[in-house]
């Protein structure tokens, strides 16, 4: 498999030095573990530490190597471990915001194309975190594909609802309701899988993902699967760390493990992107600065009262964005109270001075 095969394309390719006087190799991160990271260059993987250089330049764990990563790697051929050297920029970075009050990221994966965002039709069907997917995804630049999995659990009226559903609640997401287990529109699913082209399937634990990959990888025993509890559908988490799969067929993908919790969102782009009806919709409201809850003259109130838009997805469109300005009001205030804790550390500080010089 060349680079390009491998998903180099040119964008990678503008940022690395054509004469590479230091013998650098172009590679991409398959799998990162705790104090190393697999990387392969299409042909052979070999494992690789990050420099005590690079981490001490990264501003944060998002600078460090992730799964989907291009990087640079010195003694690639090394039989002990290349060093990465450099970590090119990325053209997308899918990241969540980590659980508690802190605002902190997690870095999912890198340079993904296409996000497959599962959501099961049997216990555990939630719209609404779907929605949050479906913003997350956009957030990050990725096309989102939103696949309905487990639909031998209903009949062929029910699922034509759900869908209606979802298409009244997302109007712009491409969506495909499959099973694992009857592979009735498997065969679709497998189709959007084009080679050269990377991507990730996300969700909750238990709607299928790893069985999907068995599916796409023809080997049922490839990745092991875990039992689903009947009562609402959740699982365990069958895949415990993050890595990038070749399929047969070329297409890359990045397995990762379900997500239980997305946190709290920093999602206005994605937000905005994913309710762009009612985002555009706000242009007609009276007050530029509407915050489309108990407003006058508020055109996207009127638009739910009338029935243009659908009040379950507005009422998520509120919750989320209440979400993303609580994570920039947290933000301001945390700079807030550092000033003042300056202040005081300031004050404190010029007293003892002045008790030292005998004031």
């Amino acid at each position: 498999m060349t680079l390009e095969e491998f998903g180099f394309s040119q964008w990678f390719r503008d940022q690395v030095d054509p004469n590479n006087a230091d013998g650098l190799a172009v590679a991409r991160v398959t799998a990162v573990h705790k104090g190393a990271c697999e990387v392969s260059d299409g042909e052979e993987t070999r494992e690789a530490k990050t420099t005590g250089r690079l981490r001490h330049q990264a501003k944060s764990k998002l600078d460090y190597p992730t799964v989907g990563d291009w990087v640079l790697v010195k003694d690639f051929d090394d039989e002990d471990f290349g060093t990465i050297q450099t970590v090119l920029r990325r053209q997308s970075e899918l990241k969540r915001k980590t659980p508690g009050r802190t605002v902190r990221y997690q870095l999912i994966a890198a340079n993904i194309d296409t996000a497959f965002i599962m959501q099961t039709l049997g216990p555990g069907y939630n719209l609404q975190r779907l929605e949050r997917y479906l913003v997350m995804v956009n957030e990050s630049g990725i096309e989102p594909v939103v696949l309905l999995s487990k639909s031998d659990l209903l009949s062929a009226t029910e699922i034509e609802e759900v869908v209606d559903e979802v298409r009244t609640r997302m109007p712009n997401a491409r969506l495909l309701a499959f099973s694992n287990t009857d592979r009735n529109g498997l065969e679709e699913v497998m189709d959007l899988f084009q080679p050269g082209r990377t991507y990730c399937i996300i969700g909750s634990s238990g709607v299928g993902k790893t069985t999907l990959l068995n599916n796409l990888l023809g080997d049922e025993d490839y990745l092991f699967t875990l039992p689903v509890r009947d009562k609402d559908g959740k699982g365990l988490h069958s895949t415990t760390w993050r890595e990038l799969i070749t399929l047969d067929n070329g297409a890359l993908v990045v397995d990762t493990p379900g997500m239980r919790e997305l946190g709290q969102l920093d999602v206005n782009d994605g937000i905005n992107e994913t309710f762009d009806d009612i985002t555009a919709l706000s242009a007609q409201c009276r007050f530029s600065d509407c915050s489309h809850v108990g407003t006058l003259g508020c055109a996207v109130i009127a638009a739910v009262e009338n029935g243009e838009i659908p009040e379950a997805r507005y009422n998520n469109f509120v919750r989320l964005m209440k979400e993303a300005a609580f994570h920039d009001q947290s933000m301001l205030e945390k700079r807030d109270q550092d000033k003042k804790l300056s202040r005081f550390y300031r004050s404190v500080q010029s007293s003892n001075r002045k008790k030292k010089g005998g004031y």
